[in-house]
């Protein structure tokens, strides 16, 4: 399902053919993207994509979530025909859990298979500080060897929920700052997912300029299809103005993402 890449090569592929040629062929390592999602779409099945096709290419994944347990995300890696418990295990998946202690106080997002051990699962009790964030993030990557040939691949899940809870904007800045400077030391790829219509229109636009690059992902209703279709929208990948515009539909039902165009 998923396309093999090197992580010797520069580009990260979310195994999505269309959205992957539409891209010119993927992601750019060593840079920070910004997964801009409006009421009613979904961008988790899509960024999971880019995660599960990193495991696929062996490269190195963390997944550090704000809004759902990690058995939210288990179903949909399954789908991708990844074993998610064997990837936290192996060490390939690092899952930063930022809601559970932040904002449900007992709740355990411990998946049954490793209760035991809790392997390869950090609990963060606190995100009003984005630098106790990025230290998680720094601290879940910490048994890999980088280098040049040493595939890394990360999803924020989300920035708005970062926002919301520390209400300042300055740190917000200097949160994604340090995440992009990260990226290119360690020469890893982020996906920073962010609820576009949950924050002033100039607080957005400022936060796109501090990125690599945006897509965008929106609901689209057509009577054609029974189950929702989201459409992925390439804003803006610098140093390749000839991509924007570009638009690729995909349906999620019963595990499986694909193409529709």
């Amino acid at each position: 399902m998923f396309g093999s890449i090197s992580p010797a090569t520069n580009l990260c592929k979310f195994g999505l053919p269309n959205l992957d040629e539409a891209l010119g062929g993927g992601l750019a390592r060593g840079a920070t993207f910004i997964v801009e999602q409006t009421i009613g779409a979904d961008s988790d099945p899509f960024v999971l994509s880019f995660l599960a096709n990193g495991l696929q290419s062996m490269d190195y994944t963390y997944l550090l979530s704000t809004e759902q347990t990690f058995d939210h995300y288990k179903s949909i890696f399954q789908g991708f025909g990844r074993n998610p418990d064997m990837e936290l295990r192996t060490g390939r998946l690092r899952f930063i859990d930022a809601f559970s202690g932040s904002f449900q106080a007992g709740l355990s997002s411990v998946v049954s298979t490793i209760d035991a051990d809790n392997v390869g699962i950090e609990r963060l009790p606190d995100i009003t500080d984005p630098r106790e964030v990025n230290e998680a993030i720094r601290r879940s990557l910490l048994h890999v060897t980088k280098g040049p040939t040493v595939g890394i691949r990360g999803a924020v899940m989300s920035l708005s929920s970062i926002i919301n809870t520390v209400g300042d904007n300055k740190q917000v800045f200097t949160f994604l700052q340090n995440r992009r400077a990260m990226d290119k030391l360690e020469n890893s790829t982020t996906l920073i997912a962010l609820n576009e219509d949950a924050h002033d229109p100039r607080f957005i636009r400022a936060i796109e300029h501090m990125a690599d690059g945006i897509l965008s992902v929106t609901r689209v209703d057509d009577p054609a299809h029974a189950e929702p279709v989201q459409q992925v929208e390439i804003k803006m990948i610098k140093g390749r103005a000839e991509l924007a515009g570009r638009k690729i539909q995909f349906q999620f039902s019963q595990g499986r993402i694909t193409d529709l165009d």
